[in-house]
């Protein structure tokens, strides 16, 4: 066939399942999304704060009068700072509880009350912590602290009533504060009360077979009465406000459902999702599962299933995006995230930067997702004594005396942020990249031809250099061969760097596109490729 002009995106989304030459998506792809059904680079992130002492089991972010207030939960601390509307952080203020029980299970959940009953009303941070971090059917007991949302003081621990054992997790619907114990019940305060879990208006009930292990507030009934939606392990429980003496009612939407971890549930626009122990699910109006063809034997057989409880969720908005973080392989920490878009209708993945990322949310003030770090800093500065209470030490299970202090220790980041990575005074480039579906005469003619590609027209909205190679190989069992990666320049200074020339045969064809430099960025738009049919050869070499 004569020289032919041809598109070479390919369906938005990464093919990680099955064959590489039995889809029409993405075969590959690094640090990239998809808009408007094509790709490019996601944004840069950068570090925070240098200062979390241990590495975070769980954070809250809150906003109020431009700060936004930060508190974030390891084995043995409660440690809270602010962000400015610049995201300037304070020093790191340790609010850690006198009583709180030391373990390196600890896992955290937090929500936010408006207390508006005890002498100061405010808002108050509650958190929970229990040692679910191992393993969530687990029957240990929790323990449950409260606190003035902006103040700098220790929390304070709440008294739960027998019967409810708060090992499960916390969630506020206003004006109620319920907790979950291990054998499926909930428990909820006097209303306005967080502290008052036993007074008037406050009550227990038994509504699941199992361990409750996380709640969200779910749209009420009739005058925006409070509901909830709760996850046990085995079930999904809607309560909804009746009043009078039973004040919640419960019935179950699903008794074979299941979840992963307690911060794997997301809520985007009202619709509520999870991953599930084998699969994918959400919930609006129903549950039911998420159709997902692309990568879910890949994140399914990939992830670590001794560290499961650490998979989080967080959401970019702007991109129509969830993300799930996992420990991936041999890892320990969530060193990988699977990317569901609920726009493009479409799946894909990226390896997480710096060994990975702990725990997650997305802060409305900035736009963006704040997440903490896994990695240790070796390169440690001077200690920085930071703002803590008078003669704070602490004695530990074996009695050494701890003086409280912070060095350079575990790190936050603020993501979707420029598109480099800024980690404190360095500035390094991200590398992102993404590689085509096959293209192939078999496939587009019914022809047993080998192609050639004489030449590629770019067309990218793009900053700084990329590089393009050929990819492909004889037969889908044949060794694969690349080019040399060949220079797309932003700026073309001469019409020879308007496009790309090649003399590249393959008769399975894909096409790499890469941005690795400080300060590159790329969208692409509708590359070209000029091809033109070759001989027939089926056989590859093999080494």
């Amino acid at each position: 066939m004569p020289v032919s002009p041809v598109i070479i995106a390919s369906k938005p989304g990464i093919k990680r399942d099955g064959t590489k030459f039995e889809g029409d998506y993405y075969v590959d792809g690094q640090w990239v999304r998809f808009q408007r059904g094509l790709p490019r680079k996601i944004g840069g992130y950068r570090a925070i704060s240098n200062y979390l002492s241990q590495i975070s089991r769980g954070m809250k972010t809150y906003t109020e009068d431009g700060y936004t207030y930060i508190h974030s939960g390891s084995s043995e601390y409660l440690e809270r700072f602010t962000l400015d509307q610049n995201g300037n952080a304070s020093a790191v203020t340790d609010r850690t509880p006198v009583t709180l029980n030391y373990s390196p299970n600890n896992a955290w959940q937090f929500d936010v009350l408006y207390d508006s009953i005890n002498l100061i009303p405010s808002n108050k941070i509650i958190a929970q912590v229990a040692q679910n971090l191992d393993s969530l059917y687990n029957s240990l007991g929790g323990q449950l602290f409260v606190g003035d949302l902006r103040a700098t003081d220790r929390l304070v621990e709440v008294t739960v009533p027998s019967g409810v054992s708060a090992s499960g997790g916390v969630c506020v619907l206003h004006p109620y504060l319920t907790v979950f114990g291990t054998d499926g019940s909930i428990g909820w305060s006097a209303p306005g009360d967080p502290t008052n879990l036993s007074g008037i208006g406050s009550g227990n009930a038994r509504v699941a077979a199992q361990k409750i292990v996380r709640g969200l507030p779910l749209r009420g009934g009739p005058g925006n009465a409070p509901a909830g939606l709760f996850w046990s392990t085995d079930a999904v429980v809607r309560a909804s406000y009746v009043g009078g003496q039973q004040t919640f009612q419960f019935d179950t939407i699903s008794s074979q459902s299941s979840i992963l971890s307690p911060n794997s549930v997301i809520e985007y626009d009202g619709i509520y999702l999870w991953c599930g122990v084998d699969r994918f699910l959400m919930f609006n109006g129903v549950v039911r599962d998420i159709p997902n063809d692309l990568n879910i034997n890949y994140f399914f057989d990939g992830l670590n299933r001794e560290y499961s409880q650490k998979v989080f969720a967080f959401k970019v908005p702007r991109f129509g995006e969830i993300w799930w973080c996992y420990p991936r392989g041999s890892a320990t920490e969530c060193t990988h995230a699977i990317i569901f878009n609920i726009r493009e209708q479409t799946w894909y993945d990226t390896e997480l930067p710096n060994d990975g990322r702990s725990a997650g949310e997305f802060a409305t003030q900035f736009a963006t997702p704040l997440l903490t770090g896994v990695r240790y800093n070796d390169n440690k500065a001077p200690p920085v004594i930071r703002e803590t209470q008078a003669g704070d030490i602490r004695v530990t299970e074996n009695g050494d005396i701890r003086i409280i202090y912070s060095s350079d220790n575990y790190k936050f980041w603020q993501h979707e942020t420029g598109v480099n990575e800024i980690d404190i005074n360095t500035l390094n480039a991200i590398q992102s990249y993404f590689e085509t579906a096959d293209i192939s005469d078999l496939v587009m003619q019914g022809k047993n031809k080998s192609l050639r590609c004489e030449l590629l027209e770019p067309d990218f909205v793009q900053s700084e250099n990329m590089t393009v190679q050929i990819v492909g190989r004889s037969n889908a069992r044949a060794k694969e061969i690349s080019s040399e990666p060949k220079v797309i320049v932003p700026n073309p200074s001469t019409p020879f760097e308007q496009v790309i020339f090649f003399k590249e045969i393959r008769r399975e064809m894909r096409f790499r596109f890469e941005s690795n430099i400080v300060d590159g960025d790329y969208q692409m738009g509708q590359v070209i490729a000029h091809i033109e049919e070759a001989d027939g050869t089926v056989l590859g070499a093999t080494n």
